[in-house]
């Protein structure tokens, strides 16, 4: 079997070798890759941020229906993305034509530093970041519905025991819900068990035949608009006689539920 590095679509032969807690560089997980090159071209190859994988190719015979070998032989290719080691570490040159880079992971503490820098625009300590998050939670309160679902990370989540008031908003499982009736959160009633307190703030579908929106049981449902049903894979409109398009309704149903009342099956 012959192990490889694929960079930039180019495959170099080299021999990775695994390290869980290197403790020569901050307790990372590194690959040390060994390579035959002069030391500027293997500095040059695998820099910081270098997208790069792991190539394995292997001659085995080849077999008929029945499992039995044909005689002739066929390639066997494995791949292996290794672009979360993203680090360029040392570079040994052994003075023999071989050189070992040495590739790493980021720390917890550092992708947690990259993360908060991203979002506020500097770098700032940890400490600075839990002083600025009730700054960011109550300035996410003015954020429409529309803006709001597409940063369900700028909310609280949701906790217990917590008093929850009318409109507040909290992110869970990925989703984020508002609340639809006050009360005092307790164990076992978060907003997808409990869907007559909270309704699921959904703006990234548009509601169209082509894009419905996903129904959950609990959620506002809009007349007018269309919704994916998952439980049946079917889409409905919601309408209801007297009721004009943009008007909203909870309902503590799926689509399929309440057909002929509040929707109407859509032929496929």
């Amino acid at each position: 079997m012959a192990e490889f590095i694929k960079v930039g679509g180019q495959e170099y032969p080299a021999t990775l070798i695994y390290n869980y807690k290197d403790r020569n560089w901050d307790m990372r997980e590194t690959q040390t890759v060994h390579l035959t090159m002069p030391y500027a071209q293997a500095a040059a190859l695998l820099t910081n941020g270098t997208p790069w994988s792991n190539v394995f190719r292997e001659t085995v015979d080849k077999l008929d229906n029945d499992g039995n070998a044909t005689g002739e032989t066929e390639e066997v290719v494995t791949e292996e993305d290794m672009s979360a080691y993203c680090l360029a570490g040392d570079i040994t040159d052994y003075r023999d034509g071989t050189v070992s880079v040495k590739m790493g992971k980021p720390t917890e503490a550092e992708a947690s530093a990259a993360t908060v820098t991203a979002l506020v625009g500097q770098s700032i300590t940890p400490q600075r970041a839990a002083e600025l998050r009730p700054v960011i939670e109550a300035a996410a309160v003015s954020l429409p519905d529309s803006d709001a679902a597409k940063a369900i990370e700028l909310f609280p989540a949701w906790a217990y025991p917590v008093s929850y008031a009318v409109g507040d908003r909290v992110g869970d499982a990925g989703k984020l819900y508002k609340c639809q009736q006050a009360h005092t959160s307790q164990e076992g009633w978060n907003p997808a068990a409990t869907p007559a307190m909270w309704v699921v703030v959904d703006v990234e579908h548009a509601g169209t035949m082509d894009d419905p929106i996903p129904a959950a049981a609990g959620m506002e449902y809009e007349y007018g608009k269309y919704y994916l049903d998952q439980s049946d894979g079917k889409t409905y409109l919601c309408e209801r006689t007297g009721e004009a398009a943009g008007g909203k309704i909870v309902l503590q149903y799926l689509p399929h539920e309440v057909v002929g009342q509040y929707f109407t099956e859509v032929a496929a």
